[in-house]
């Protein structure tokens, strides 16, 4: 009986622990996709800007297509090539995922691991490819949206965040080349409410984490 008990507790505490370094990286990927937006902010009211670290942070794939979108004059973006900030994005997201299963596995385990799993599809298919793979991550956000729109224990709030985010970031990742005011409109909407998405999984994840 003891044991048992030791047993949980060792079990609880795990699960504290994997819920607050997914509410961790779900808070540092909220902050370097705002980063990036502030960064490409700044360089279009300041285009002379030579902040490195500004520069950095405009780097991640998902501003690029926004910039594809935009067209902005006097800004190039490339989708093609390794880039350590969108692999660090990649991970943070799989760090993410992979608490999820947790926090699911009682009531959508199975969509939880698949998430999971596209989530790792994507980091492998970017280190190979150099250019696909990335757009997974929304993938991944809808499907784990999808598994708490199932359940109405969770904040509707996250729930039509995480959907509208990754429909309309994946919609405006189909059709880069395609200028469109809508478009570019929608994927940048879609880019705000992943940014958001992200903050609201790290409150969720830590209230978790103190619970457990």
């Amino acid at each position: 009986m003891i044991q048992q008990v030791i047993s949980a507790k060792t079990i609880d505490s795990r699960r504290s622990w994997l819920y607050k370094t997914g509410g961790a990286a779900a808070l540092v990927t909220g902050m370097l996709l705002l980063l990036g937006l502030t960064s490409l902010i700044v360089s279009l009211f300041q285009p002379s800007t030579t902040n490195s670290w500004l520069l950095l942070f405009q780097n991640n794939w998902l501003v690029k297509i926004f910039i594809l979108h935009a067209e902005f004059s006097g800004t190039q973006a490339d989708l093609h090539g390794l880039n350590l900030l969108d692999i660090v994005v990649l991970l943070l997201v799989s760090v993410i995922c992979l608490s999820l299963i947790t926090a699911f596995r009682k009531t959508a385990k199975t969509w939880s691991i698949i998430a999971f799993t596209l989530s790792l599809i994507a980091i492998i298919l970017f280190v190979i490819t150099q250019i696909a793979g990335r757009s997974t991550v929304m993938l991944a956000v809808l499907i784990n949206s999808l598994v708490m729109f199932s359940d109405n224990t969770y904040s509707r709030i996250i729930v039509y965040t995480g959907i509208l985010a990754s429909v309309f970031l994946f919609a405006g990742d189909l059709t880069v080349g395609i200028h469109s005011n809508i478009i570019t409109a929608l994927f940048g909407v879609g880019y705000v409410l992943l940014t958001i998405w992200f903050f609201l999984i790290a409150q969720y994840l830590f209230r978790l984490g103190r619970v457990s």
